[in-house]
């Protein structure tokens, strides 16, 4: 009976400790799903974030670079900024891009400093190399030197409506609305206000920045026969 009892038992299979070629087949091909899951999400999250940033760069915010030293010693030769023209109202000591007709074909823009808005009376006193506006001295912390040069234009000047009125901070290395080649510049050339330095990354920040003795006495200036001043090489 104990012997019959034995033979109806069904025999246990026996487990060799490997896998069976199916169970394998199965889970590669749930890792490789798991891959292919998480390269497509990493593909998406890399597609959302190009879009942000081409959303920000284009309405929002955008890089510029400082071309020249008619910045110094604010900003120098260059720098990488962050702009933006986003409900942006020109206020004077914002330092803006612009970009006027004849630069957009010359592929070039211009960073400076708004001085005076519209409806402003701007006037400079080349022999002691201060600016007013209307009336009132300026108190300039962030120029290289005062405000010798003269390029041409008549002062006092009272700047027309819809324009501004700009300087570099580097007065006397700077072209700008002195000049009777730029003059006032309309405020729809204003490509954006900068908003920061992003490089170099050791002066990462806000445009305030105004270290002026290594760059004073780089120029050497002396009075024209009319008794102003002129950059001598």
């Amino acid at each position: 009976m104990e012997n019959q009892n034995k033979k109806n038992i069904p025999a246990q299979p026996e487990f060799s400790g490997e896998s069976s070629p199916e169970y394998n087949t199965g889970e590669k091909d749930s890792k490789q799903k798991n891959r292919v899951k998480e390269i497509l999400e990493y593909a998406e999250s890399l597609t959302l974030v190009f879009a942000v940033m081409l959303l920000i760069f284009t309405f929002i915010a955008r890089p510029a670079t400082v071309d020249g030293t008619s910045m110094l010693p604010t900003l120098e030769d260059q720098e990488r900024l962050v702009i933006s023209n986003l409900f942006y109202e020109p206020k004077a000591g914002d330092i803006v891009v612009l970009c006027g007709e004849a630069d957009k074909e010359e592929g070039r823009t211009l960073i400076k400093r708004i001085i005076a808005t519209e409806g402003q009376t701007v006037d400079i006193d080349f022999e002691a190399g201060e600016v007013y506006v209307d009336g009132e001295k300026l108190s300039e912390p962030y120029i290289l030197e005062p405000t010798y040069l003269d390029e041409g234009t008549e002062f006092p000047l009272t700047v027309p409506e819809g324009e501004i009125f700009v300087m570099g901070d580097n007065r006397n290395g700077s072209r700008d609305s002195r000049s009777t080649t730029i003059g006032t510049v309309k405020e729809e050339y204003i490509v954006g206000r900068t908003l920061f330095r992003f490089f170099p990354f050791d002066r990462f920040g806000k445009n305030r920045r105004y270290r002026k003795t290594q760059y004073r006495f780089r120029r050497r200036i002396k009075k024209s026969s009319q008794g102003r001043m002129n950059i001598l090489p």
